[in-house]
């Protein structure tokens, strides 16, 4: 793997450091190691940038210069970034021994086109990123994974894979990283019943020869006692509620 050089000055600590160097292009950071003591830096955003735009991404190896400091090989170990804008606002850089081996993630990149797929099949991936052990020249740049013979119902696990020479995977599980899945069939509603009307109900179990519900006794008498007091006392109310009679 390429090293990409980089510059980086040394700043105060400090969160109003910090800002300062934002405001004026700058990127804030950290340099450590294991025998390498912790100083703090800032660096170009734009140098930085366009040494995380390689085909490395983040796994970049940088010969890293700290001012008058000797050269190091370093590797961006953790950053922050503008949730909006994407852009980093801080950055740890990690100094490697190229000769210890180290813990990095690396995207797994699906290759083919799945038969499965193809059948109506839907792909599901599991992993886009492996955390592998391997030294720093030797990181790969991504992990491919061929899913063209998936049918559905096949998956491939970790131990499928067959890794570059000199990486490892360490894992208890033979974890899933991509599998191939039937569709969900859609659920069709019932059709719903028409509500029976309480109309209807009454009439469906009225006895035989009786009148419908809500009919008229003949003649206009009232069908229970209730009624035919009910039926007396209406027209007194209408005639209570009525207008007056204009008088000639």
């Amino acid at each position: 793997m390429e090293k990409i050089s980089l510059e980086a000055s040394i700043r105060k600590e400090g969160k109003g450091a910090a800002r300062r160097a934002r405001l004026q292009g700058a990127i804030p950071g950290i340099v450590y190691g294991k025998t390498y003591k912790p100083v703090y830096v800032t660096v170009n955003e734009k140098a930085l940038e366009k040494a995380v735009a390689t085909h490395a991404g983040l796994n970049v190896l940088l010969d890293l210069a700290v001012a008058d400091k000797e050269k190091v090989v370093a590797r961006i170990c953790d950053y922050q970034a503008d949730p909006i804008e994407r852009t980093f606002t801080h950055v740890d850089f990690q100094v490697v021994d190229l000769k210890q081996k180290i813990t990095v993630d690396v995207p797994v990149q699906f290759t083919g086109k799945s038969k499965g797929v193809k059948e109506g099949g839907v792909l599901v991936i599991d992993r886009r990123e492996l955390k592998v052990k391997c030294l720093p020249i030797a990181i790969p740049e991504h992990i491919d994974v061929d899913i063209t013979e998936l049918m559905v119902g096949d998956s491939v696990h970790i131990n499928d894979l067959k890794l570059p020479e000199g990486v490892e995977c360490s894992h208890e599980i033979n974890f899933s990283i991509v599998s191939v899945v039937a569709p969900m069939k859609e659920e069709v509603a019932a059709p719903v019943a028409e509500a029976v009307t309480a109309e209807g109900a009454a009439a469906a179990t009225a006895a035989p020869g009786a009148a419908p519900a809500g009919a008229a006794p003949a003649g206009g008498a009232a069908s229970t006692p209730a009624a035919a007091k009910g039926a007396a006392a209406a027209p007194a109310a209408a005639a209570k509620g009525a207008p007056a009679k204009e008088k000639k």
